[in-house]
């Protein structure tokens, strides 16, 4: 007499496909070498300086999350979303920032740049390499007995 209900089918979305760079940073293809993919585009133009048309503030705000970043993680294709979060920090730090999708947007985008606790403990960065200047001034000092000095004879000839 009724119609039978179709079986309930949740949709899910699938999960959000992580880049190389942080798949390598992780050491994933230490045990899984045969997942990476060689052909995934890469830059390596630095992220540069603040777009003119940004306001004096934001500029600010762009200069200090810049140096908060982690060393090769903004790279000159994420400036329109480094831009985005520039906005919205500016927002938030002039206590404008009143929807609760907007902060939840900024604590995202903080998170893709590595800018949180947790996320940044997913990032490992290579280190770089030390200087020969640095490796000597780390040499541990010889810690036996010093040699005596020599004793001053104020009567001994001056050569």
């Amino acid at each position: 007499m009724f119609p039978e209900k179709p079986a309930f089918r949740p949709s899910y979305m699938s999960r959000p496909h992580v880049p190389t760079a942080i798949l390598d940073a992780k050491g994933s293809f230490i045990h899984n070498p045969q997942l990476k993919r060689p052909n995934e585009p890469k830059t390596s133009k630095p992220l540069g300086p603040p777009p003119k048309w940004l306001s004096p503030e934001e500029r600010i705000v762009w200069k200090d999350l810049a140096k908060q970043a982690l060393p090769g993680v903004l790279m000159y294709s994420d400036r329109n979303m480094f831009e985005l979060l520039v906005h919205l920090t500016t927002k938030f730090r002039a206590r404008t920032l009143d929807k609760a999708a907007d902060r939840s947007l900024l604590l995202n985008l903080s998170a893709h740049f590595a800018m949180t606790p947790s996320d940044r403990a997913k990032v490992q960065v290579e280190q770089p390499k030390e200087s020969k200047l640095a490796k000597f001034l780390k040499q541990p000092k010889p810690t036996g007995p010093r040699p005596p000095l020599p004793t001053f004879d104020p009567a001994a000839p001056v050569n």
